[in-house]
């Protein structure tokens, strides 16, 4: 394998890897009796108008409507995602600034070699903890990731160490907003600050804005996106999580109006999607897609979930900031070693993520995306585990 990958690449692959290897014997060793609260697998089973959308897709008369579609995806299924986004993010986005991919993980690669310079080693900065895969694209792409971590205490965006991390070689800047893994939504001020730190750097930046879980907010929690306040940012996202259909794998890379030559940048990601072999999304999810752009899940549910676990969780003395949205809870481990952390709890019969797996140490992810039942049996082996290591 070592003839083929680089060593920062095999890095990056060995946490995933080695949880991996976790998870899977967790799964031999409880079967039917595992709680898997590891990655966000909707044992809810898909949104139901997501299923009425996709046979109404294959119902269609026109002989056309499966075939090939153009590199950047469906013009109409583009307008209609456009129109949408003007409405959401108070900007009026053309059809052409918005490019269908097969879901955030092309999306994100498009951006990210769109940085990629051959002369120039580009870096780029990632607000930790994140979603695991961004420092692994960046790296098979040659661009030197350069994690810079959120406050310790609130995981709020620490705009110091943002502002200092900034230099000439800095060509992207990537957070998730919603925040996978913490659920928090970051704020107007935060965003408005972070808008003003990247306009003083040497050469302001571009900033991908994953909201992959934009669909998904407890409380009436405001949400506002980056394109708000700095123009020079692109939005990626993912259908598959509001409609809890992440194996479809359909998204897009929208390219905020008020970018400077925002067309331009829009033909490229276009041209990117043929460079590297991503294509488009399925035909049938660019037609299925049209109807499902106000769908979302049984936001009840989850809510439930979310303030059953936090309860247990906080009573059981875990330190935990409340989500404001996501599928995910983000408790401090009851150890520094996140892993060893994991794996008492997996003995347990309970499968969370480790934190480490998010470039931030010492914390675990749970996802409510189980069943209420797995969620209920595995509510008092927190406790239990947490007690045993404090003992």
């Amino acid at each position: 394998m070592k003839r083929f990958l680089s060593d920062d690449v095999l890095h990056y692959l060995a946490t995933q890897e080695r949880f991996e290897s976790l998870r899977l014997a967790t799964i031999q060793q409880h079967g039917r009796n595992l709680c898997d609260l590891a990655y966000a697998n909707p044992y809810d089973g898909p949104v139901p108008e997501a299923i009425e959308a996709m046979q109404n897709a294959l119902e269609t008369t026109h002989r056309l409507n499966l075939q090939y579609t153009p590199y950047g995806g469906n013009t109409m299924t583009r307008r209609l995602i456009a129109q949408h986004l003007s409405k959401s993010h108070g900007k009026r986005f053309p059809w052409r600034n918005v490019v269908l991919t097969p879901g955030s993980m092309a999306a994100l690669n498009l951006v990210f070699r769109s940085m990629f310079r051959k002369w120039f080693q580009s870096k780029c900065l990632i607000i930790t903890p994140c979603w695991l895969d961004y420092p692994l694209y960046l790296t098979n792409l040659g661009i030197e990731p350069v994690m810079v971590p959120v406050d310790p205490v609130t995981k709020r965006l620490d705009l110091n160490a943002i502002e200092a991390a900034l230099d000439e070689r800095v060509h992207g800047v990537i957070l998730s907003q919603p925040a996978n893994p913490s659920g928090l939504i970051y704020n107007e001020e935060e965003l408005r600050g972070l808008g003003e730190v990247l306009n003083r750097a040497p050469n302001p930046p571009l900033l991908i804005s994953d909201e992959c879980h934009r669909g998904i907010i407890f409380d009436d929690t405001p949400f506002v996106s980056p394109v708000t306040y700095y123009p020079n940012t692109c939005v990626a996202y993912s259908f598959g999580k509001s409609l809890q259909i992440q194996g479809q794998r359909i998204g897009y890379v929208a390219v905020n109006p008020d970018m400077e030559r925002a067309d331009e940048y829009a033909v490229i990601l276009e041209r990117l999607c043929r460079i590297m072999g991503f294509c488009t999304p399925t035909a049938l999810m660019q037609i299925a897609i049209r109807e499902l752009l106000d769908a979302g899940p049984d936001m009840t549910r989850l809510q439930k979930r979310r303030d059953a676990l936090y309860a247990a969780l906080t009573g059981a003395g875990y330190q935990v900031v409340k989500p404001q949205s996501t599928f995910f809870m983000f408790p401090k481990a009851g150890e520094a070693d996140d892993f060893h952390f994991a794996r008492e709890l997996a003995q347990h019969g309970v499968l969370v993520t480790p934190s480490s797996l998010f470039h931030y140490p010492g914390h675990f992810r749970v996802s409510i995306t189980c069943s209420d039942e797995m969620l209920e049996r595995a509510l008092p082996i927190f406790q239990q585990v947490l007690a045993g290591c404090c003992s």
